[in-house]
């Protein structure tokens, strides 16, 4: 079945937040659910963008990203996230799609924990270059691996 996208219905970011907050990298971060969802709400009252792919209607993934969070000169993409086994079936891939298609700038940056290597080859294989590392930036033992891709000339 083909991936769908579409932007993230009102009052739905609980569910997409329990769909994927299980996961390792969440835990590491100590993310759960309902702050994850008051996140993206509050993101969202503020012109964030949440989108969703979806496979005959269930729930595969969804990007959060901010138009133009990005140093002022681009977007910014805070999160792509997938429900578990969902990796390698092209659902990160329609998403971050999407996201590069909305956001009206030309440079996309992101932020990708330095321990998530295949995140890390993920968005190499899509354009994207390291910039740099912040050392603990959002939790002191994990480094954070700055990222960035210019989308159009």
């Amino acid at each position: 079945m083909a991936i769908t996208v579409r932007d993230a219905c009102p009052g739905e970011a609980l569910a997409l937040a329990e769909a994927v907050v299980g996961q390792p990298l969440f835990a590491r971060y100590g993310v759960v659910a309902a702050e994850l969802a008051r996140g993206m709400e509050a993101g969202q009252g503020s012109g964030d963008g949440v989108i969703v792919a979806a496979e005959d209607g269930v729930i595969r993934g969804f990007a959060w990203f901010q138009p133009r969070g990005g140093l002022a000169l681009g977007g910014y993409l805070r999160l792509i996230a997938l429900v578990p086994g969902q990796e390698s079936r092209g659902t990160g891939a329609a998403l971050l799609d999407e996201v590069e298609h909305r956001v009206p700038g030309r440079h996309m940056f992101l932020l990708v924990s330095a321990v998530n290597d295949a995140a890390q080859r993920f968005y190499a294989r899509r354009g994207y270059v390291e910039c740099g590392r912040l050392p603990g930036l959002l939790r002191p033992e994990v480094d954070e691996v700055l990222m960035y891709r210019r989308l159009r000339d």
